[in-house]
């Protein structure tokens, strides 16, 4: 501790310098910050609360492709099943067809849907009025929050897949997971749409979690031979789905995140050795005085990994608070989207990597400096 006003010392020295450095690795750690948490909300949102008592059903084909409406009663049959409720994506715009206004928005049966869907929190009060007018809706808090919503507002939603543009009356919002969602009438598309009896998915409660195995494979074995045959998994397979669509989008944000840091480092390696080569004969006249090599690579690399612990704090913690303060969700997409503690710490572990990979040649080269070579200099 007795070197720290040295090391502090040094560090600014060159004040533009090392606020650029500190800029560039906070930017960095950051942008890793931000990756890695797209990949934390990822594998989060695909084990909702409660999914071990649910599995969700759907054409084996796609989930475009729809199931009758007559399914819901044999699977209501099987041994295991507890509750079931249909649902459909609808996929309106609301306002402008814009990714701000972007949402989930599915029609379901509003007799059912708690039944499956037991962990939404909901007053009594606002569960009724839902379920008795054919034309209310229910958001999510996250929802009604970001558009400024409140109970009794009207919204209207232009059809997009479907030739209907429902105008709804806010009568609940709710709490718990997917706070992001819209749910309304099935009763009201049907009707609207000349009664089709499609659904897209059925989700299914089960009665116990052991139950999962012998009732999917019930459901796709008594419609393998059908016009309509299912593929049922379990909601977090289900979940798990979307993000395969985009192909291996862990992997490619991982390989982004590397580049970003590496590239950093190669950074940070030039500016400390440019200020290495600086102190040139100030190291010799250390030594000289009596500074071991071993305590001058020590402060060489103490400088560099201050620097960069510095600018990764500042990135870690500026993620965490932007998108605490923002609530982002990037349009929807991403729900429940927050920097958590291991990501923290897997930003600061970065910057001390930074810190150590460039100080690590200067330092070297620095405590292998010859005095006669560094007082030279000054002639």
């Amino acid at each position: 501790m007795k070197y720290l006003r040295l090391i502090v010392k040094n560090i600014g020295r060159n004040k533009r310098r090392t606020a650029l450095t500190v800029m560039s690795v906070s930017i960095s750690v950051f942008l890793l910050a931000t990756m890695r948490s797209v990949i934390t909300t990822l594998d989060g949102n695909s084990t909702p609360s409660g999914a071990e008592l649910r599995v969700i059903v759907r054409r084996n084909t796609s989930l475009v492709d729809a199931m009758p409406e007559a399914y819901g009663e044999k699977i209501a049959r099987i041994t295991g099943v507890k509750a079931i409720s249909p649902a459909n994506w609808f996929g309106g715009v609301y306002k402008e067809d814009k990714p701000k206004y972007f949402f989930a928005q599915f029609y379901v049966d509003a007799r059912t849907i708690f039944d499956v869907q037991s962990e939404y929190q909901i007053s009594d009060a606002e569960k009724t009025a839902f379920q008795q007018e054919r034309t209310a809706a229910i958001a999510g808090r996250k929802l009604a929050e970001k558009h400024q919503w409140k109970l009794g507002d009207v919204i209207e939603l232009k059809g997009a897949i479907y030739a209907v543009n429902p105008r709804l009356t806010l009568r609940g919002i709710y709490t718990g997971p997917q706070e992001e969602s819209f749910f309304f009438h099935r009763e009201y598309v049907e009707e609207a749409l000349g009664r089709p009896g499609e659904v897209g998915t059925y989700r299914v409660k089960l009665d116990h979690p052991d139950s999962a195995p012998s009732v999917m494979e019930s459901i796709d074995k008594m419609f393998a031979n059908s016009s309509a045959p299912t593929k049922t998994e379990t909601e977090a397979a289900f979940q798990a789905s979307f993000v395969s669509m985009l192909g291996n989008v862990k992997g490619l944000i991982t390989g982004i995140g590397l580049v970003v840091v590496f590239t950093i480092s190669l950074i940070g390696a030039n500016t400390m050795a440019m200020s290495a080569r600086e102190r040139f004969t100030e190291l010799a006249v250390m030594k000289a005085l009596g500074f071991r090599p071993g305590l001058i690579l020590t402060l060489v690399l103490s400088e560099a990994v201050a620097i960069s612990m510095i600018g990764g704090l500042l990135g870690v913690f500026g993620a965490k608070l932007l998108y605490e303060f923002t609530n982002v969700d990037f349009f929807g997409f991403l729900q429940n989207y927050k920097v958590t503690g291991s990501t923290l710490v897997l930003g600061l572990a970065a910057s001390a990597v930074i810190g150590l990979f460039s100080g690590g040649i200067p330092a070297i080269n620095a405590a292998r400096i010859r005095i006669v070579d560094g007082l030279r200099r000054v002639a």
